[in-house]
């Protein structure tokens, strides 16, 4: 019999970032948590798996927004960023969509950089499941803005960011 879900419809909702992963970003201007129940299949897999499956399930829509984002930015002089992953299948990932990995462990992958605009980590954590509960996927974000530049490019990707984070974890269980 498999584990009683969090969240009846398996669909990622928004809930309380953890204050230590704040303190990883000090003086942040923004955070923000996902969490999605896995499957009981999913739950056995690290958190790196998860990640790289994650981002390998990218929707259409999303690549399409980053290539607009990526001729905008290089007009600022902004990194590109891009959807692969590097590192085999049977490694563990160096970086993921152009984030480099920070840290990586069986339950959870850092990602991040300091760029001169902005600074942002994003983590991936893989939590065990219990009897009365399926294991759950959170990722948060925190990003702390450097200048002007940053607090603009804050400002117009958030609406963007909001729905590209539930819909890559909804797929990730789909």
């Amino acid at each position: 019999m498999s584990a009683v879900s969090a969240c009846s419809s398996h669909s990622a909702r928004l809930v309380a970032t953890d204050p230590a992963l704040l303190q990883a970003l000090a003086g942040a201007d923004f955070a923000d948590t996902f969490r999605i129940a896995l499957t009981d299949e999913q739950g056995r897999l690290s958190a790196g798996e998860l990640t790289r499956q994650m981002f390998s399930r990218t929707p259409e829509w999303v690549s399409l927004l980053l290539a607009t984002r990526n001729r905008v930015v290089a007009l600022f002089g902004l990194k590109q960023a891009d959807l692969h992953i590097d590192g085999d299948a049977s490694s563990r990932p160096t970086s993921v969509a152009g984030f480099p990995v920070v840290t990586q462990s069986e339950d959870q992958v850092q990602l991040g950089f300091d760029d001169k605009h902005l600074d942002f980590r994003i983590w991936v954590r893989r939590e065990p499941g219990t009897s009365e509960l399926s294991a759950q996927l959170t990722v948060t974000t925190v990003v702390r803005t450097n200048q002007w530049l940053g607090r603009a490019y804050l400002a117009v990707i958030m609406p963007f960011h909001r729905r590209i984070v539930p819909t890559m974890l909804n797929r990730l269980t789909r």
